[in-house]
């Protein structure tokens, strides 16, 4: 799931009410904005650039700046930047855009969501839309214990075991990947990442002597490994 989106505005009091707005939506969703704490001008740095990497991905606000002669109105660069940034890095970003705001660059034909201060409810729908979408794609972290029993206990003090799962997609399967296994109280348990609701679950536990595989199972029931047999 996702936890972290950063959050690129204008460090102002005209657009404090506006990022408070953006922040509550997030938590509504149990994510954490996080932001850039600049208060304006000069390039990105690498503490900022190291906030846009960790978070799952990027709301930029592109509010009003300054009245151009001909009409319309400018932005704020480094929030600018921060947004091509983020995108740089392919991650999920999406654009509030202020109504009369114009935008150039390599990057205008993005996705964006028309704001007007009069007027916010359609831009946050739209917003709390995306951040769902976003949700969804990322999927949950979902914890599974290892069964049966006498094989939790193997894997958990075994560092010769290793452990590896992949998804079931519509009949298709997805790329093994390895998963290091946790001994808790109660058991031993993997904690898989990226699931969505409509996935299946393969597990796979093997050393240099035996391999044991579950079948494809509901993420909703327990997932109990049986031996395959003996590896050459």
């Amino acid at each position: 799931m996702m936890k972290r989106v950063f959050l690129a505005f204008a460090f102002r009091d005209e657009d404090c009410d506006l990022v408070t707005a953006v922040e509550q939506l997030l938590a509504s969703f149990d994510v954490r904005a996080t932001t850039g704490e600049r208060l304006g001008g000069g390039p990105i740095t690498p503490l900022v650039q190291a906030r846009i990497d960790q978070a799952g991905g990027l709301i930029a606000l592109l509010t009003r700046r300054d009245q151009k002669v001909g009409g319309g109105w400018t932005t704020h660069q480094w929030v600018q930047d921060e947004l091509n940034y983020g995108r740089n890095q392919h991650k999920r970003t999406i654009a509030l855009i202020e109504d009369g705001v114009t935008v150039e660059g390599a990057y205008v034909q993005h996705e964006w969501i028309a704001l007007k201060r009069d007027n916010p409810l359609p831009a946050f729908l739209g917003l709390a839309e995306t951040v769902g979408t976003w949700q969804r794609e990322v999927g949950r972290t979902v914890k599974v214990r290892i069964l049966p029993d006498e094989l939790s206990r193997l894997v958990g003090y075994n560092d010769a075991i290793k452990c590896r799962y992949r998804f079931v997609v519509e009949g298709r399967y997805t790329e093994w990947r390895d998963i290091p296994p946790v001994m808790e109280p109660g058991g031993t348990f993997v904690y898989l990442e990226g699931v969505r609701d409509e996935y299946m679950i393969q597990l796979m536990a093997e050393d240099q002597r035996s391999t044991w595989v579950s079948p494809a199972t509901s993420q909703w029931m327990q997932i109990r490994l049986a031996r395959r047999g003996t590896n050459q």
